[in-house]
């Protein structure tokens, strides 16, 4: 056994610790004796955080966007609001899950060519932003006891009922031509505001967030169990004493580049993507040209690049996961089961 199971359960626990009631919210499967700990330690953070855990992190944003709303009116100011993140895609591995919350400036929108701005704005847009940020701030800051403004790309809020953290991102919207053409909005970008450039940087989150849920629906949501479970192994990695810098965005995206088949599994043989995850992480690390051009699920981003030290950070990654893959077999052995095998788990 290379892992003390008794400590990552402990971690696993913690992360689904409901204050309020003084206890973990898990599945039912998870106190079955008859399960080992590191198969029940794989399947349990394959799955889902209890839905009414998962709205109430909606709840603590729609919370903050009344506040704004309410106070940015005041102000003769008008807004619009979207969320990205973990969340979006049911991949988020904490009952206290943190949110993107977008605050989209009414003013302007920012036109990718060929489209033709027909009418230019005539303000300042990096200046309407700042001030946007500015009045944000000004506005939480006044109702909650918690609100950090340190944060480049965003203004970090902590409600506490429900206790949350909402990440309040100020930006613009980019029109496109595929979302002219689909008449979509999933293909329109944004433009996120950086408080200390004084600049935009351009993304695509409603795209990516589509692109994940519809092949996880292809794959029977096998994309979202192997992503909580690499993202578990990142979190729990700082047991044995070192971090794992990938973010939960590049390990979407890795998880999300592998094959269909891959990922398909049935429900009672999710032990299977173990091996998958593993298969993939070996091809990132010893196909280069793979790696170097790995795009994001909307296709807009490059993931690694050529950088050497996410090199690093996949190939501790994989570790993980192999030395995973030991205990359970050694665990499973012993009870004279494989990984091909049933197991109910829920």
């Amino acid at each position: 056994m290379t892992k003390d199971y008794t400590a990552r359960l402990e971690n696993l626990l913690k992360r689904r610790h409901d204050d309020n009631l003084n206890k973990a919210i898990l599945t039912e499967s998870f106190s079955n004796p008859d399960i080992s700990k590191s198969v029940k330690y794989v399947l349990e953070a394959m799955s889902e955080i209890d839905p009414k855990y998962t709205q109430n992190t909606y709840l603590a944003a729609d919370g903050i966007k009344t506040n704004l709303t309410n106070g940015l009116k005041e102000k003769g100011l008008t807004v619009e609001y979207r969320y990205q993140g973990s969340v979006e895609t049911n991949t988020h591995i904490k009952i206290h899950s943190d949110i993107d919350l977008l605050v989209f400036t009414e003013k302007f929108a920012t036109i990718e060519p060929p489209l033709v701005n027909i009418f230019p704005y005539e303000g300042d847009a990096l200046i309407d932003l700042k001030n946007l940020r500015q009045d944000c701030y000004s506005i939480l800051n006044s109702i909650y006891r918690q609100v950090n403004n340190s944060n480049a790309k965003c203004i970090e809020v902590y409600p506490t009922n429900p206790k949350r953290q909402v990440d309040v991102v100020i930006c613009n919207w980019l029109n496109t031509l595929e979302a002219k053409n689909y008449n979509s909005e999933i293909y329109r970008g944004v433009r996120v505001y950086d408080k200390d450039k004084n600049d935009r940087t351009k993304d695509f989150p409603f795209l990516h967030i589509a692109k994940i849920k519809e092949k996880d629906k292809s794959v029977n949501l096998g994309l979202r169990k192997l992503t909580r479970l690499l993202k578990t192994l990142k979190a729990d990695a700082e047991l044995d004493g070192y971090a794992i810098n990938l973010s939960s965005f590049e390990i979407i995206s890795l998880v999300y580049a592998m094959s269909s088949e891959a990922l398909f599994k049935l429900p009672n043989r999710q032990l299977l993507l173990l091996e998958e995850g593993s298969k993939h992480l070996n091809k990132l690390i010893i196909d280069s040209n793979y790696r170097q051009n790995l795009l994001s699920p909307n296709g807009k981003e490059v993931i690694f690049g050529n950088s050497e030290s996410k090199l690093v950070e996949i190939k501790k990654l994989k570790l993980e996961i192999d030395e995973l893959i030991q205990d359970t077999t050694e665990e499973l052995n012993t009870k004279l089961k494989t990984f091909s095998e049933p197991i109910i788990y829920s």
